[in-house]
């Protein structure tokens, strides 16, 4: 039972949402009302029944008035009434009044009719983040008084009270012309949901089959693009029908090297260890596994062994890697049957086998001391240094003497960047990416297919031989430094503020305090923009973009792609953060107005 807004009228209803302050209630009428609502008032109906069934009755002691009673008039003996006669007294029979017991009241459900056009001073409908924009009826002055004060609390900043604007001011100034265009976009795209959503009986099972599709295939299409004979988007790749072409035996046995040596090194015991909120404890020892595997190039080749078979084997070895992917996801996705229910991921458990198997059954899959989804981070930037790597070395063996300087800064950038994410490994661990996404078919085959994709970059300049001026090729390395400052630098504050808030160190910063206990981050690079960590890798893949040359259209289809999938990420977790800390989320976005560009979007 749910009291409505700017009532005293208790009606039935059904929670929706809720954070720690307020309900999300839909009542019980023809117009499914939603409304917000404080926790007060809302209460089971069992204690509501409990609470009217204690009502109490008409009381026996008040009968009803007989009328009024007449006292007998006193007879004088010395007078007699002649005219009178003598009247003859009936017995009268006393009549008790019967204490009749009423049953006790049976609380009837009134379903609340549609409000009236009437204009009634109530919540916003449908939004169970906004801030409570009246006091309801009958709440005393001193309630009301101590509600204002907690939101004027939540509203400071490190105990700095935020500048008043009203809700019609944070509007027109947040409306800039990225955001309008983005919530254009957002509107068609949520009427072509909506219109699938009538003509298909299960919009999970297609939307994850189109995006299991995509990721899997789309390594191999845009490989087969850009080969060494041509590289177009304007043709139909030439895909290869024979199986062979995809598997190899000795591409097995790389891969299954590879990532048995890679265990091994993990498994050693160098380096810190770190605890992780799935009870496994990983050792942050990435720049050991780094330089063991990098030594195994001049190794081999001291050894007079063909290391260029890696890149002669290159579409075998990515076949390979990606249906291990694939076989990890579902042997997770069995596994998950036997796990807590704390552990599974809420987005990957809802029934729908393709859509959980996409998803991910559970967020953070450990066996024991070995945490899967670090380990496969950590492989993954392994395998793409080791990859550009190659690269470098087709690149010196097949040209002797004349060697591209753009081919080694286009590697240079991506290895650096690789040796970057080993290296700093443990700031991975409170990335969105970690802690939130499941470990699905999106994350495991997203995460092994990364090298393949990522050195398409490379291996168009070693193919075509696209070579740039000095200059150019200086102005593209400090774009890629400006890029990588920016992300390493946010990322490096995110992750130092999330493990101790408390750092001297991080004193200077202002932070907002929120309803889950956390902090966030209102200066420094989080002052800037919501996401500078995103502006950062889009400026990364941009440099290496503009060393292919605008000579070739897909490196700029891949980027393209890359800025497509960073704001549909944007959009994703500034609704997780919305969901998780309710009205502080609204103070942040009110403080830090822009997503990725500021003035603009």
């Amino acid at each position: 039972m749910a009291r409505w807004p700017g009532s005293n009228l208790w009606f039935e209803a059904s929670v929706v949402d809720f954070n720690d302050i307020e309900y999300q209630v839909m009542f019980k009428d023809d117009a499914k009302s939603e409304y917000v609502v404080k926790y007060r008032d809302v209460k089971s109906v069992e204690q509501f029944q409990r609470s009217r069934s204690k009502s109490r009755g008409r009381s026996s002691s008040r009968g009803r008035s007989t009328g009024r009673r007449k006292s007998p008039g006193r007879k004088s003996p010395s007078r007699k009434s002649p005219g009178r006669p003598k009247q003859i007294r009936e017995p009268v029979i006393e009549i008790k009044p019967v204490k009749t017991v009423e049953p006790e009241p049976v609380p009837v459900v009134i379903k609340p009719r549609t409000p009236s056009p009437k204009p009634v001073i109530r919540l916003a409908r449908a939004d169970k983040f906004a801030p409570r924009t009246s006091t309801p009826t009958r709440q005393s002055a001193r309630i009301a008084s101590l509600a204002e004060k907690h939101d004027e609390v939540d509203g400071q900043v490190n105990n700095i009270k935020p500048e008043v604007k009203t809700v019609t001011e944070n509007k027109v100034a947040t409306q800039t012309l990225g955001s309008r265009l983005c919530g254009l976009t957002s509107c068609v795209g949520g009427c072509l949901k909506s219109a699938a959503c009538a003509i298909t009986p299960s919009l999970a099972t297609v939307k994850a089959l189109i995006g299991s599709l995509l990721i899997v295939a789309l390594p191999f299409i845009c490989n087969e693009l850009c080969t060494k004979r041509k590289c177009t988007i304007l043709e139909l790749p030439n895909m290869p029908r024979k199986l062979e072409v995809y598997y190899d035996l000795r591409a097995v046995g790389i891969v299954a090297a590879f990532i048995l040596m890679q265990l091994l090194l993990f498994l050693i015991p160098i380096g810190r260890k770190v605890s992780l909120p799935n009870g496994a404890q990983v050792r942050c020892n990435g720049y050991v596994s780094l330089v063991a595997t990098l030594s195994l190039i001049p190794l081999l080749m001291y050894l007079d062994y063909d290391v260029l078979i890696v890149y002669t084997l290159f579409r075998q070895i990515m076949a390979t890697t990606i249906a291990l992917a694939v076989l990890l996801a579902l042997a997770l996705y069995i596994r998950a049957r036997y796990i807590p229910d704390d552990a599974k991921n809420p987005a990957g458990n809802t029934g729908v086998f393709l859509a959980d198997l996409f998803n991910g059954r559970e967020t953070c899959p450990a066996i024991r001391s070995l945490d899967l989804k670090f380990f496969a981070l950590r492989i993954t930037a392994t395998m793409w240094l080791m990859l550009n790597v190659i690269v470098v070395v087709k690149d010196l063996q097949t040209h002797l003497g004349l060697y591209s300087p753009t081919l080694l800064v286009a590697c240079t950038l991506q290895i650096f960047y690789a040796v970057d994410l080993v290296w700093f490994e443990e700031s991975l661990l409170t990335t969105y990416e970690y802690m939130k996404n499941g470990c699905g078919l999106f994350f495991s085959v997203g995460t092994f297919q990364t090298p393949f994709f990522l050195t398409i970059f490379t291996r168009l300049v070693l193919n075509h031989r696209t070579e740039l001026e000095w200059y150019i090729l200086s102005l593209v390395v400090a774009l890629n430094l400006f890029g990588y400052t920016i992300c390493r630098g946010s990322n490096s504050q995110k992750h130092a503020f999330r493990t101790n808030p408390s750092d001297p160190a991080l004193a200077h910063l202002e932070s907002l305090p929120t309803s889950a206990g956390t902090r966030l981050l209102v200066s420094g690079w989080w002052g800037v923009m919501r996401h500078p960590n995103y502006i950062g890798d889009i400026l990364i893949i941009t440099s290496w973009a503009l060393l292919c040359g605008f000579n070739f259209a897909l490196p700029w289809v891949l980027l393209g792609l890359d800025v497509l999938f960073i704001v549909a990420r944007t959009y994703e977790v500034e609704e997780a953060c919305r969901k998780k800390y309710g009205l502080a989320w609204n103070n942040y976005t009110d403080r830090v107005k822009y997503r990725l560009i500021p003035r603009v979007f």
